[in-house]
């Protein structure tokens, strides 16, 4: 986490030891953000993802030397009057994990959710999301920042999977 220490801020964009940027990523980024999903393998899925967080959510990035490292997806649930957002997903490149990266990340982004919902006058109450069970990693990160976790959900995903449910509340 020291490695990454902040140094320097710009309007919506951390600068970290000027070898990596944290920002909210744009249309210009989705050639790349297509090639980071792969993982997903199903053209169509990643495509509409893409399409969807960079048009009409947010997808914060990590960039290193010019390189997507790290993402997390979020958006504003279906009543914004309600002040309730879901991480979607949080991503970091397994050549980069251990630096801190996700921290930056979740700072990051619950920042920008925070500054969202301000922005439109409305009172930030909780962000929610879904973690496997067995993803310790993940789950310490998350309470690391106050998330509580809320319930385990048996097949909500997978018929092969438990996921855990937390929440963090303003």
């Amino acid at each position: 986490m020291d490695r990454l220490k902040r140094i320097k801020k710009v309007y919506k964009v951390f600068i970290l030891y000027n070898e990596m940027i944290i920002r909210i990523a744009d249309k210009n980024d989705q050639k790349e953000l297509i090639e980071y999903l792969k993982h997903y393998n199903k053209p169509e899925i990643i495509n509409n993802r893409v399409k969807c967080y960079t048009t009409y959510n947010k997808t914060i990035i990590a960039v290193e030397d010019n390189n997507i490292i790290g993402m997390l997806q979020w958006y504003i649930k279906e009543n914004p009057n309600a002040g309730v957002a879901e991480f979607e997903e949080i991503f970091v490149n397994p050549n980069a994990r251990g630096k801190g990266i996700a921290s930056e990340l979740v700072s990051f982004a619950i920042k920008d959710i925070k500054q969202s919902f301000e922005s439109l006058n409305i009172k930030p109450r909780r962000i929610f999301l879904f973690t496997g069970k067995y993803n310790i990693a993940a789950r310490k990160l998350y309470e690391k920042f106050g998330f509580k976790f809320i319930a385990e959900l048996n097949n909500l995903f997978s018929d092969n999977e438990i996921e855990t449910f937390y929440c963090l509340s303003f």
